[in-house]
């Protein structure tokens, strides 16, 4: 355990090692980006200190551009990211049902479940509870901390992770 004196000391230095070492940007720019009047020349002197968000979504998008919420269910936050906007992550399901077009076993046992919509789906763990057969209707509702568990037709859950 660190003594609290050494945590104000330990805090501090990490403070100037972040300032030190941080690109500088001089107090007065950002107080005379404020002061311009003009939107969009307000908007390019920030864009000129800070630099642009990488990924800017066009005002313009309408919903026929966003998409499906189903066929990104079970991708992680980053590919998500990478895919959609925003606005179409917070309507996400909380679960999806499909039908099984394809059973395979990975070489540890695994289960690797193809679905209809084409998502893949490998079970975290063996466990020969979870039958599975092709043309099987299943359920893949999100878990705690990210994870996701598919319900079989015998209403046995077993983790899986999306794939593809």
């Amino acid at each position: 355990m660190i003594p609290m004196n050494a945590r104000g000391r330990l805090g501090r230095l990490l403070l100037a090692t972040v300032l030190l070492t941080s690109p500088t940007v001089r107090a007065d720019e950002p107080r005379r980006c404020a002061a311009l009047a003009d939107d969009r020349a307000r908007l390019a002197c920030y864009d000129s200190i800070f630099g642009r968000p990488a990924a800017a979504v066009p005002a313009s998008l309408d919903a026929a551009t966003v998409p499906n919420p189903e066929a990104d269910f079970g991708l992680t936050e980053a590919a998500k990211r990478a895919l959609e906007p925003e606005e179409s992550r917070q309507r996400l399901p909380e679960s999806i049902s499909g039908t099984v077009a394809k059973v395979a076993r990975q070489p540890a046992g695994e289960l690797v479940l193809t679905l209809e919509n084409g998502q893949v789906w490998t079970q975290l763990q063996v466990d020969a509870r979870a039958r599975v057969a092709v043309g099987d209707t299943v359920t893949i509702k999100k878990a705690a901390l990210g994870s996701h568990l598919l319900v079989t037709e015998d209403r046995y859950a077993t983790r899986v992770r999306r794939v593809r």
